[in-house]
């Protein structure tokens, strides 16, 4: 029966004074709001993807050879017993865009597509619906190709009829992928059949060089890495690699591990300043309650049962605002999220599990730290005797300030005394705030400066590099004359650009770019027998400046000095001059500048040449950054929302707190006649010293949060060059001190409502 007055009893208090308790309710619900919701994000993601992987059945592994070492490697397979199927892949080219042509038979086992309106058909041919998308296609439509089939330049058309997602086309990133064309064999052959080259072909021979033409093997074993390895030691293979090692697979799974990295950023600080928040509230309240407390022991209440009253009281409070936040955080983060993942990758809409036990885990988490910050609270009163507990709180005595020597010539001095007085009364309630308003501050801080960063990342590469349009050649042969005949162009850099691997304290891959003698956009200064170096593959291996690095290229071992090391954005690697004639100057590709208005057609018109891969202008190339940094951009945003609405909770807090334990003192100035605004400035006063000293920390510790969110999302095609602007700072001061402000104001209008007389009344 106690304990069930006791309860009765807390279910009252907390209907009773619910806008007393809301800021407890609001931190707790943007806890497990982040807690969970980004534990959905990773988790819808990773479901996603594995979805895909299931569906379609992904191969283990993947060899990429010519059709003889193929037959070779095929023999191994099956003496060994070895799971695998053959694939034919080439690569094609419509106009400006690359493809990834892989035929297909009716008998396919591996990696087949998904996510497909009708059964897979030979007869039609599939690409993802985002390419259709990029370039406002409808089905069906037909794309002149190129392409060269058993050693000859096939010229032909194919029509797309169907779309489908596909397990190694997820990746919309041009940097790494082409877009994937899966063409049916009936379809295949009629196309060669239709090709320049159809008139001396027949059907029956086009099926025969197919079979003879097979470049790819797809294998599923559970010992794929060792298969992998033999096949690596004993064939000469361009690649052999695991399903990890994909290119377009690294790219998504390093996003899904990034979700997942972000769990211990933003929950840990809004879990810490809930811990603050409850246990001030909790101490506050508690405090008031002294007496209350003796009288329930005077009663016969047990500790125990005591301890139960006031635990029930803050953990109804923070289950209430941990169940809100368990249904708020799995239905807008992952929400937000999508608008990057749907940018970047082929993903299907699909559902995904709206709950997951493991959420339950977040308000577990919550309900065992109020536990310990109310046992924490109550715990001092709870050894008192009944007669010392009802004698109501002890007195603080506080040691004169140099304020407290300053006579009060007017009242706004007297706000200034009243308004230390109050921070010196409640240190912790003062360390609360200027905590809150620490990681309100350095959230925003960060989430300022990652925009900056990635601003000055891109503007660094920019200026470093000044081209117009970037153009990759088909294959390393100069192309500067016929380049130079092109009206518009007014000057070119040819350079070559090699994949190399590069060591010294650590073995990466990268490349090397061999700049012409004469540049014209790209201008570096080395020395003719040393190497510039980018920032980020000098800090991969542990190479400083006058250091000498090895780099492998074509099995040969080359030992160059670092020169200098520069800040790059998207070009990684080491440039030498020509002169060094250290490997050799076949141009790969040239930085052009131009003067023309609109560099997107000179791109187009380039991207016709027969001798171009590929061609981009500036304008495109920024567009496409900008989609690949699109997810931190999102977060960015995310974090500053998260800020904001953790200051006004912090000062919500605060400014509540503070006015009523204040009621007295408010009824006090009012009899001696002082205004509403000489009043409310004693909280203004004190709610700003906090707020601001609370910001100059918070934005001490923003670079480092910063550097650890952009650490998390690092980028293999992107190096971050950090840089918070002043104008960023300037923003974080005043949205927290604005913050500040807002809330303050509004609280001291309710001093109208303050009864002199009731207020004035002695309780002790």
């Amino acid at each position: 029966m106690v304990k069930n007055v006791l309860t009765i009893k807390a279910l009252r208090e907390v209907k009773a004074n619910i806008k007393n308790y809301l800021a407890v309710i609001l931190i707790a619900c943007l806890a497990v709001t982040l807690l969970t919701g980004i534990y959905a994000n990773w988790q819808s993601f990773r479901y996603k993807v594995d979805d895909i992987y299931t569906k379609s059945n992904v191969a283990d592994g993947y060899v990429l050879a010519d059709s003889k070492t193929i037959s070779e490697i095929s023999t191994y397979l099956d003496d060994n017993n070895v799971d695998y199927e053959k694939r034919l892949y080439i690569p094609i080219k419509s106009g400006s865009d690359s493809f990834s042509l892989y035929m297909f038979k009716d008998d396919i086992k591996y990696n087949k597509p998904i996510y497909l309106e009708e059964d897979l058909n030979t007869n039609d041919v599939y690409v993802s619906e985002t390419y259709l998308e990029k370039h406002e296609m409808t089905l069906p439509v037909t794309i002149d190709v190129s392409a060269n089939f058993n050693n000859i330049n096939i010229e032909t058309k194919l029509t797309i009829t169907k779309t489908m997602v596909h397990p190694e086309g997820l990746d919309n990133s041009t940097y790494y992928n082409d877009t994937i064309l899966y063409v049916g064999y009936n379809t295949f052959i009629k196309a060669i059949l239709d090709s320049n080259y159809g008139f001396i072909l027949n059907e029956e021979l086009i099926k025969d060089t197919i079979e003879t033409s097979y470049n790819q093997i797809l294998i599923n074993d559970s010992n794929i890495s060792g298969i992998l390895t033999n096949i690596k030691e004993k064939y000469d293979v361009l690649y052999a690699l695991e399903l990890e090692e994909l290119p377009s697979n690294i790219t998504i799974e390093t996003d899904i591990n990034q979700a997942r990295d972000l769990l211990y950023i933003f929950p840990v600080i809004f879990y810490l300043v809930a811990m603050l928040i409850i246990l001030t509230s909790i101490s506050d309240f508690v405090s008031s309650e002294s007496k209350n407390i003796g009288l329930l022991k005077s009663l016969g209440y047990t500790k125990r049962e005591i301890m139960n009253y006031y635990l029930k009281i803050f953990m109804t409070l923070s289950l209430i605002g941990g169940l809100i936040g368990l249904v708020l955080g799995p239905l807008i983060i992952p929400r937000v999220m999508d608008q990057k993942y749907n940018i970047l990758y082929a993903l299907p809409k699909i559902e995904v599990p709206f709950f997951r036990i493991e959420y339950l885990l977040s308000i577990v988490l919550l309900l065992i730290l109020c536990f310990f910050m109310t046992y924490l609270s109550i715990y001092q009163y709870l050894k008192l005797k009944p007669s010392e507990a009802l004698r109501g709180q002890e007195v603080i005595k506080m040691k004169d300030t140099f304020l407290d020597k300053v006579k009060p010539l007017d009242n706004k001095v007297l706000s200034l005394k009243m308004a230390f007085r109050n921070m010196k009364r409640k240190v912790s309630r003062t360390l609360m705030v200027v905590l809150g308003v620490m990681g309100c501050s350095a959230l925003l801080l960060a989430g300022f400066g990652i925009e900056d960063t990635l601003d000055n990342s891109i503007n660094q590469e920019i200026t470093l590099i000044p081209y117009d349009v970037s153009i990759t050649y088909n294959k390393a042969s100069s192309h500067y004359d016929d380049l130079s005949q092109i009206e518009g162009i007014v000057a070119i850099d040819e350079y070559a650009k090699y994949e190399i691997e590069i060591e010294k304290d650590k073995l990466i891959s990268s490349y090397v770019y061999v700049m012409p003698e004469k540049a014209h956009i790209f201008k570096p200064q080395y020395n003719k027998d040393s190497c510039l170096i980018s920032t980020k593959v000098a800090s991969s291996i542990g190479a400083k400046i006058g250091d000498e690095v090895k780099f492998i290229y074509n099995n040969t071992i080359y030992n160059i000095t670092i020169t200098d090391i520069i800040d790059v954005s998207f070009s990684q690697g080491i440039f030498i001059s020509e002169e060094l004639m250290l490997i050799p100057y076949e141009p790969t590709a040239a930085w052009l500048k131009t003067n023309n208005i609109n560099n997107k057609d000179l791109a187009k018109t380039l991207s016709d040449k027969e001798y171009t891969l590929s061609s981009i202008s500036m304008e495109e190339m920024l567009e496409q950054a900008d989609n690949t940094i699109a997810s931190i951009r999102i977060m960015t945003n995310t974090i500053k929302i998260f800020a904001i609405l953790l200051a006004l909770i912090v000062l919500f807090n605060l400014a509540l707190l503070n006015f009523k334990e204040r009621i007295k003192d408010i009824a006090t100035l009012k009899v001696l006649g002082f205004t509403k605004l000489e009043i409310a400035l004693s909280f203004l006063i004190e709610v700003l010293v906090l707020t601001v000293f609370g910001s100059l920390i918070g934005l001490a510790l923003g670079y480092p949060l910063m550097y650890g969110v952009l650490h998390i999302n690092e980028n293999p095609l992107l190096s971050y060059i950090y840089k918070i602007d002043i104008s960023s700072i300037i923003y974080t001061i005043l949205i927290t001190a604005g913050s500040s402000l807002l809330i303050n104001i509004l609280i001291s209008l309710y001093t109208n409502k303050v009864k002199m007389a009731e207020s004035l009344k002695s309780v002790d």
